[in-house]
């Protein structure tokens, strides 16, 4: 009897696994990004910068609407500026790289369909991300530490779908501080491009 039970779960596993897998359509990205935050800290003023992204989305579900789970490596600049004199008019102006990884969780909605040769897609969801390191410059001392380890924010975005290419431009809305003692969300435009398996 038991032995009946096992196999029957079995079975069953099997069949939910192959109908995940066929619902589930895979699509490795690169792309450029371009944030903007601006806080004034103690010791100096930040600005994010431009950037650039590798990752990958996971489109799950067969429909009109689909999740979209993803996972992202962002590398982007911030331009740092340290006044060295409050009555002057120079400026100390640095760029320091930040890393960090994102994983959007979205839900998707097909508005062309899924089948044809032109697919358009709309989806929103929230993302958080956590600061995986900072290479700061030389004669500059800034650190991870001054920074928001996690962060979440909400994202909007658009894709379009040429066979098995795929071109997406997402916008995502900073809901927390970006810096650790300093008011500032990190607001982030990206453009991705990539395939769709």
């Amino acid at each position: 009897m038991k032995t009946s039970k096992f196999f029957c779960l079995a079975f069953a596993l099997l069949c939910f696994a192959q109908l995940a897998v066929a619902q589930v359509k895979v699509s490795p990205k690169v792309g450029l990004n371009v944030s903007g935050v601006d806080a004034k800290l103690t010791d100096f003023d930040a600005q994010a910068r431009a950037g650039w992204n590798a990752g990958m989305d996971f489109r799950i579900g067969k429909g009109l609407l689909f999740l979209a789970p993803g996972v992202h490596y962002y590398n982007y600049t911030a331009r740092l500026m340290e006044n060295l004199d409050e009555n002057s008019r120079i400026d100390f102006t640095e760029e320091t790289t930040i890393q960090s990884i994102k994983a959007p969780l979205n839900i998707g909605l097909r508005v062309t369909g899924d089948n044809g040769l032109l697919g358009l897609h709309v989806r929103g969801g929230i993302v958080p991300t956590y600061v995986m390191g900072v290479k700061a410059v030389d004669n500059f001392d800034f650190t991870v530490d001054q920074l928001q380890r996690l962060t979440w924010g909400a994202n909007v975005g658009v894709g379009l779908d040429l066979l098995f290419f795929t071109a997406d431009v997402s916008y995502e809305k900073g809901l927390t501080d970006f810096f650790a003692d300093a008011e500032g969300k990190n607001n982030v435009l990206t453009f991705s491009l990539g395939l769709k398996f």
